[in-house]
């Protein structure tokens, strides 16, 4: 393993996907801002946007054709939300998911600021 990490070629490779990830999510989070949806997630492939309701979030994206996480059994001490991946979510793809996501929080009203 350390062996691995020590290659340069491997190296690059990681350095290429952590920037692609963080693109990703960045484009993903700037959407949803856009549109008044707060979310987190400073790294890695996730960003977290609290919810009321995280099944209705759930349920509701997915009559869009989106998969997304309920929060439940991810969080130790933190709110009800729902956890969107967004390392295959090429930024284009971000603008129609973020307008289905606030299509579902408005449909459902299960905003929550927190």
């Amino acid at each position: 393993m350390l062996g691995l990490m020590t290659d340069e070629g491997t190296r690059a490779l990681v350095a290429r996907a952590r920037e692609t990830y963080a693109q990703r999510r960045a484009a993903l989070a700037d959407e949803l801002a856009a549109r008044g949806v707060a979310s987190h997630g400073a790294s890695g492939m996730n960003l977290w946007v609290p919810v009321r309701d995280e099944s209705a979030v759930v349920n509701g994206l997915r009559s869009y054709g989106w998969w997304v996480a309920a929060g439940a059994r991810f969080r130790l001490a933190s709110g009800p939300g729902v956890r969107f991946t967004a390392a295959g979510l090429e930024p284009a793809d971000a603008v129609r998911l973020a307008s289905d996501f606030a299509a579902v929080l408005g449909e459902s009203e299960v905003t929550y600021g927190g």
